[in-house]
């Protein structure tokens, strides 16, 4: 008998100590029904492009301020060959800057590697802006005349040191008066004041002026 109690006792302790769980009950409120959206991150090695600086492998083309501009090949020097709005051009060394449409690029950098396979990939970095003429200035090319007012000016030599020789006539004459204009130089030529502000001449020979 007293076996029999002890046993009871045992038991009835035993459940007094059990760890107590509560219910609660289920509820529409307590139930998940809209899933977060899930938001997708770009590759790790996704390269984009942050202009004006715009990254090229050759053969590549690319859609820019309007025109469409093809790495064609970059060469030694370097010199990097585009093709832009399907006219093809140059540009030599880098941070020289080119006037090519209503387009002013320069080469940044070029990049020589080579794959998995030892072939040598080339790429480069342009810089990509659009052409903006203030007031009373003109790109003026070699050999093409342009009217101003009454006058007629036109660039005969955009040359390494930085001036240019430049003729101003008046508007359907032959005749005029030729000046050199050193780069930043501003000179009255013939009725007119011109101003040298960049000349280029390494691709083509032309001129940034402004003419008042």
């Amino acid at each position: 008998m007293k076996k029999l109690f002890t046993l009871f006792l045992l038991l009835l302790l035993a459940g007094c100590s059990a760890p107590q769980v509560e219910l609660q009950e289920v509820t529409n409120q307590s139930i998940i029904t809209e899933i977060p959206d899930v938001v997708e991150l770009p590759e790790p090695d996704l390269l984009l492009d942050i202009g004006p600086y715009y990254d090229f492998s050759e053969g590549e083309s690319k859609k820019i301020l309007g025109s469409t501009i093809t790495l064609v090949q970059v060469n030694q020097g370097p010199e990097v060959e585009l093709t832009i709005d399907g006219e093809d051009t140059s540009i030599e060394d880098t941070k020289s800057e080119e006037i090519i449409g209503d387009l002013v690029i320069s080469v940044d950098s070029v990049t020589y590697s080579y794959d998995e396979e030892n072939i040598q990939v080339r790429s480069a970095t342009l810089k990509v802006e659009s052409l903006d003429l203030g007031d009373n200035e003109y790109i003026l090319r070699k050999q093409e005349r342009i009217t101003v007012g009454v006058k007629d000016i036109l660039l005969e030599e955009s040359r390494g040191d930085g001036s240019i020789d430049v003729i101003v006539y008046d508007t359907g004459r032959n005749s005029g008066e030729d000046a050199r204009i050193k780069r930043g130089e501003s000179l009255y030529i013939y009725g007119v004041t011109i101003t040298n502000l960049k000349n280029y001449y390494k691709t083509e020979q032309y001129a940034w002026v402004l003419i008042e």
